[in-house]
């Protein structure tokens, strides 16, 4: 994805998320703080990085940060009431207007971005669909693309690391993070996709709730402002879902014995 342009032809400033130095210090961190030796690390990492090919996209740290915040248009738009129809939906916006418009919604939004390239993204992206001559938000989510979604789950990576770096350092519990864990060890695989459906519907309903909390509490505290992100993920070990055509035979066997207990 190309990277809409800061105004003022400002760069960024070689701080934040996506630059590969943290990722591996904070991940060093966490390990070495769990009892590895960090001489045996780097010679794993070592060995590790010699079978892998060069990437033939060179990474772009400013393209992280950029597509972190392009869903905060979809936000401000659920949310500000200067977008919303009676009802409290978001109604459908001109590209530009002397009243509310889709590149002042932009501008409220992302202050820091330039609106036009912010508004082709969106369309690239289907995070807007046009009616007309006006503009809608697709969805209340915005769905990126495979490489989009790879740079994504890095950022998501490398928050999460942050905050276990963080909670271990921190002797006082009120000074932590939140950063909650829950498992079952003995979940049975048949259930594996039932139960994904309702954490799935669960973690939209979670986080539209957290995103309204965190949207008030943006437009009511001028001054002052970090970027905050509340994430939910589940992980399965060993991994079952999706995989390939060569595991399949296990669940049949999961799926036998089952038929032979249900007897």
């Amino acid at each position: 994805m190309k990277v809409a342009p800061r105004k003022g032809g400002r760069r960024p400033s070689g701080r934040g998320i996506g630059y590969s130095r943290e990722f591996l210090e904070r991940l060093a961190h966490v390990l070495t703080d769990a009892g590895h030796s960090p001489r045996k690390l780097a010679r794993e990492f070592r060995e590790i990085c010699q079978s892998l090919p060069e990437p033939a996209r060179k990474w772009n740290p400013a393209e992280v940060n950029y597509l972190t915040v392009l869903s905060h248009v979809i936000t401000c738009w659920y949310h500000d009431p200067q977008f919303l129809d009676d009802k409290g939906d978001p109604v459908a916006l001109p590209v530009r207007s002397r009243g509310p418009c889709l590149l002042s919604l932009i501008a409220r939004a992302l202050p820091d971005e330039d609106p036009a390239a912010v508004m082709d993204s969106l369309v690239r992206m289907r995070g807007i669909r046009r009616q007309g001559s006006l503009y809608l938000p697709t969805d209340r989510l915005v769905f990126y693309q495979r490489q989009s979604a790879r740079l994504l789950g890095l950022m998501s990576l490398l928050a999460h690391l942050r905050t276990v770096e963080c909670n271990l350092s921190q002797m006082a519990s009120n000074s932590r993070i939140v950063e909650r864990t829950t498992v079952i060890p003995r979940f049975p695989v048949l259930a594996l996709p039932m139960f994904h459906r309702w954490l799935k519907a669960f973690a939209l309903k979670f986080l539209l709730d957290v995103e309204g909390n965190m949207r008030r509490r943006e437009s009511e505290r001028p001054g002052q402002s970090i970027r905050l992100g509340v994430g939910v993920f589940a992980f399965e070990d060993p991994m079952t879902t999706g995989r390939s055509a060569g595991s399949k035979p296990v669940l049949k066997e999961v799926r036998r014995r089952g038929r032979t207990r249900g007897r």
